[in-house]
């Protein structure tokens, strides 16, 4: 009888000695193997009465197999282990699992994004004939082995492992990345640019009336994104943080007032009641003017030049400009509102535009 042995270390799972769970590993070569063969099953058809997992987001398997790929030759690819529900309950001893290959059922629990993504990424290394494939199929990662759930059991297990994991704040993800370049151009800025220092919030997402921050890292790392959208790659870095961290000063050195300086807390909350200058939107909008300019070539020496007009703008919330041209509404209570949306960053771009003179080719005869 073909076996499949899995080295593998007991783990009490609860106080009755049967529930017991095993912590393993699997090569991916491993993982795509089963799966090819039936025997790693995922019951996340719905109509189905062993319905146990949610639906399979193609989306996900792609950016996985992509992470893989970028990830595996510098040893930085982290997953958390996947866990399997094993039918009927393996045979362990002398430190190994044994699972009877052509009659076991490996009934997957949590993880089906990450099989299908190891599949996916084993798929686009071999259709490029590269040798790295055998390098990927040899990588490892962890299983999580239930033995014997029932059905019950198993949909328990799935709920628990999902609702009980809670995602980081996008501040906290972007601040611990040391992968992306657009990230780490923004953290970059933090520290270049004086308006930002200690004045960027890079643990929360959002910004409480008794957080004294100027913008989260969130919002910095997406005007980095709207002013770098094709970034890909970390070489040569350095003359695009000098580019940017010129054009962030300049804006911030022509806008009256100097409204992005640091301040306390009540001065910040009642600024961001009367100014569009600090929010989000506008500079999510900043960003994408910064792209306009670098298309123009526009060298960094004459960033405020260009940006000089900015300082004719009313950044009053209430001020009829923005109203008119969709950047604010109107609230309940006639207040001004600004709301961070792709349509009000797209209206304030516009505004900033026509303002520092740049003309849309869209527009052109």
């Amino acid at each position: 009888m073909f076996e499949l042995v899995i080295k593998g270390v007991p783990v009490q799972r609860g106080s009755l000695g049967e529930q017991i769970s095993y912590v393993a590993s699997i090569t991916f070569g491993d993982v795509v193997r089963l799966l090819n063969d039936g025997h790693l099953y995922i019951p996340n058809i719905p109509e189905l009465p062993d319905f146990a997992q949610r639906k399979l987001n193609a989306t996900r398997v792609k950016a996985i197999a992509r992470y893989i790929l970028e990830t595996y030759q510098d040893g930085t690819t982290f997953f958390p282990p996947i866990c399997v529900n094993v039918q009927p309950s393996p045979t362990y001893r002398d430190g190994n699992i044994y699972l009877p290959y052509h009659s076991v059922s490996l009934r997957l629990t949590d993880g089906q994004h990450r099989c299908y993504g190891i599949r996916q990424a084993l798929q686009d290394i071999q259709a490029q004939e590269s040798e790295y494939a055998i390098i990927i199929s040899q990588l490892e990662i962890g299983v999580l082995i239930y033995a014997g759930l029932s059905l019950e059991e198993e949909r328990q297990a799935f709920r628990d492992q999902n609702l009980l994991v809670q995602r980081p704040s996008v501040s906290l993800s972007h601040a611990f990345d040391k992968r992306s370049p657009t990230v780490l151009i923004a953290k970059e800025l933090i520290c270049r640019v004086p308006q930002f220092r200690d004045n960027v919030e890079t643990v929360e997402n959002g910004l409480g009336k008794h957080n004294p921050k100027l913008l989260t890292l969130s919002t910095l790392v997406t005007a980095t994104q709207r002013m770098f959208p094709n970034l890909k790659s970390q070489t040569d870095l350095e003359s695009l943080i000098d580019w940017a961290t010129t054009f962030w000063a300049a804006t911030a050195s022509i806008i009256p007032n100097d409204p992005w300086r640091i301040m306390n807390k009540q001065e910040r909350a009642t600024q961001r009641q009367e100014l569009v200058a600090v929010s989000a939107v506008v500079f999510q909008a900043l960003g994408m003017l910064a792209h306009d300019l670098l298309v123009e070539r526009v060298p960094a020496e004459d960033l405020v030049k260009w940006l000089s007009r900015l300082q004719e703008i009313d950044w009053q919330r209430d001020s009829q400009l923005w109203r008119e041209r969709g950047v604010t509404q109107v609230g309940a209570s006639g207040e001004p509102i600004i709301s961070n949306t792709k349509t009000n960053v797209d209206a304030c771009h516009r505004v900033l535009r026509e303002f520092v003179g740049i003309i849309s080719m869209i527009n052109v005869s």
